[in-house]
């Protein structure tokens, strides 16, 4: 085999690499969108685990999540210690009953965060930030998993479970190489929601920070 063959072998094999690799991509990118617009509001009980780079655990809690597209949900943490993040779709309200304290931030500001484009569904913003690969089908259950496409971010690797066409597992890795894994369970797909569940108002024995950064 001359040198001009090889060549061509070597470019007709890299095409179509490169063409299965985009093919696979549209492929995850399609079935996601496909599973996150199912439906138009979400709630579930939820146990997040975090672990630090070397395994050990370094936190765990569990509560209840409410979601309504575009960009209202309720996150409600039960155990260990009490605390509720509302987003009313203009700000971010953080309460810390042990602290008695509240922090309201701009819901601008966290739309652009990976986990809110996910649960509000918003595929083509993610697609812009990350390479989404569909790891797993098997009818059953997906997994998919996205990459940053720059390296100024907050996650390096982002893993999404689906069992029965339902968000099951949201996998979260830093550039630290802490991992927060979110499960969830009592999934209810398009509840009805009261829109006052995405109201929050400032406990009057609270202090009221203003995060105008965050």
């Amino acid at each position: 085999m001359d040198f001009k063959q090889t060549v061509s072998k070597f470019l007709a094999a890299t095409l179509l690499t490169l063409f299965c690799s985009a093919a696979i991509a549209e492929q995850g990118t399609d079935k996601l969108h496909e599973l996150l617009q199912s439906h138009t509001s979400f709630s579930a009980n939820f146990e997040q685990v975090t672990l630090a780079e070397n395994g050990r655990e370094a936190q765990k809690t569990s509560g209840r999540v409410f979601l309504s597209k575009p960009n209202l949900y309720r996150w409600e943490t039960e155990i260990p210690y009490p605390q509720e993040i509302v987003s009313d779709g203009k700000y971010v309200w953080i309460y810390d009953p042990d602290l008695e304290q509240v922090t309201q931030r701009s819901a601008d500001t966290q739309e652009s965060s990976a986990p809110a484009l996910i649960l509000n569904g918003q595929i083509e913003e993610l697609s812009k930030k990350f390479s989404i690969r569909l790891l797993s089908d098997t009818g059953a259950d997906q997994i998919f998993e996205l990459i940053p496409l720059t390296e100024q971010h907050n996650f390096s690797n982002i893993r999404l479970a689906f069992t029965a066409d339902t968000i099951s597992e949201l996998m979260l890795e830093d550039s630290l190489g802490q991992r927060t894994s979110i499960v969830f369970s009592e999934q209810q797909i398009n509840p009805e929601l009261d829109d006052e569940i995405f109201f929050f108002r400032v406990p009057a024995d609270a202090d009221l920070l203003v995060d105008i950064e965050g």
